[in-house]
């Protein structure tokens, strides 16, 4: 589990597991007042970086399908939709090789 903390609050969380053949993401959130200032990115970042070090090579990040504002962030950081089981996937390796941001 990541924590984001700003002065002595927990800002935002996402947890990360690793069931021995993919990586998966759950409950990524951010404070509402911190929204919008990367931090949300720089958590998946850092549980991917974590990943590539256990070499994990798929992600999963499951997202309820009725929020299009989450949907769109993980499309929006490189895990595009899985219609066959509503569940965003990336690879690892391409989400950390060549990355400016």
């Amino acid at each position: 589990m990541l924590l984001a903390v700003a002065g002595d609050e927990i800002i935002g969380t996402l947890l990360g597991t690793f069931d021995g053949w993919r990586g998966n993401l759950y409950r990524l959130v951010v404070h509402p007042s911190h929204r919008r200032q990367g931090i949300a990115r720089q958590l998946v970042r850092e549980v991917e970086q974590v990943f590539a070090e256990w070499g994990v090579e798929r992600i999963t990040a499951l997202v309820e399908i009725d929020r299009p504002w989450a949907t769109a962030f993980w499309t929006a950081v490189g895990y595009p939709r899985d219609d066959h089981v509503v569940r965003h996937v990336g690879m690892l390796q391409d989400a950390v090789r060549g990355r400016t941001d």
